[in-house]
């Protein structure tokens, strides 16, 4: 059996999910040593040791640090077996993930989702205003694009399941925690279902269901 990497990772970070799920569906040996970024344990001294950009998720392999989950998934692909499609979907997986982490992320998390809910990306007064409302702008239309241009003939985002719909679907539901209403994109919701059907989805999704469960609770959703 080869060594267990190490997956340094935190249950309140989104962009984790995909990397420990993927470990989970390919028996890749590991360990997931939980990092509190709440209380900052990703700005020790010890962890800007292994990385300088305190990011999650890190991975440790062999005595190598690999921050940023596409780099990570390079390396899985590379060094642990992990199956690749042709060359041709594999380019358009890799696109979709690369958009997902620098673009659909900001644009759900820091520009509406976590100024709602995090005292720490929040601003002030109106200027927080402002960025909330310019986030659902952007949210919609990145919406649109899935519903019309990726899902409107499929039930997965590039036609057969790839890593690519695991990295989507992840960001995509930090909106259950403001309660948002996807019922303007019955394809997102229906693909939604289908992604939360997939091996490991609930047990790495437990801390975020928890909440959002908690939130419907409390609001009579």
């Amino acid at each position: 059996m080869p060594d267990e990497v190490v997956l340094y990772n935190s249950c309140v970070v989104p962009l984790c999910r995909p990397v420990l799920i993927l470990l989970k569906q390919n028996k890749i040996p590991h360990t997931c040593v939980e990092i509190n970024i709440l209380q900052n344990e990703h700005l020790t001294p010890s962890f800007l040791e292994k990385n300088p950009r305190h990011t999650l998720p890190l991975l440790e392999d062999g005595g190598m640090y690999i921050s940023e989950g596409p780099a990570i998934l390079s390396h899985l692909h590379d060094h642990h077996a992990l199956a690749r499609c042709n060359k041709e979907l594999q380019a358009q997986v890799d696109q979709l993930i690369s958009w997902s982490v620098e673009e659909l992320h900001w644009n759900i998390g820091f520009s509406y989702v976590y100024p709602q809910i995090y005292e720490q990306f929040a601003l002030e007064g109106k200027a927080n205003d402002d960025l909330i409302e310019s986030g659902i702008i952007k949210i919609c239309q990145d919406l649109d694009k899935l519903e019309k241009s990726y899902l409107s003939s499929s039930d997965w985002l590039l036609g057969p399941q790839t890593s690519a719909d695991l990295y989507v679907a992840c960001i995509i539901v930090v909106l259950e925690l403001v309660s948002f209403d996807f019922k303007m994109w019955p394809n997102v919701q229906q693909w939604l279902k289908c992604v939360k059907m997939l091996d490991y989805w609930d047990e790495v999704h437990k801390f975020h269901n928890d909440i959002v469960e908690k939130i419907r609770e409390e609001t009579g959703g």
